[in-house]
């Protein structure tokens, strides 16, 4: 494997211009949610506390037994 001192310089600026790494990103912006992708991701984070209660009740009983 190649690092990345074995390159010259020219040819490493040569690869970021055509891949454009040179170039900065566009500007990133928040978007609103519809009501129902915000109903979806409140509905995620109840599954997820959920799981997590239940993963640590197995855990707890699983452990003791």
């Amino acid at each position: 494997m190649k690092e990345l001192s074995d390159f010259q310089a020219q040819e490493i600026r040569r690869l970021l211009e055509q891949e454009r790494w040179d170039v900065p990103l566009g500007e990133v912006k928040r978007t609103r949610l519809t009501p129902a992708q915000q109903a979806v991701f409140w509905g995620l984070r109840v599954y997820v506390l959920v799981m997590t209660a239940v993963v640590v009740w197995a855990f707890l009983h699983g452990a003791a037994g």
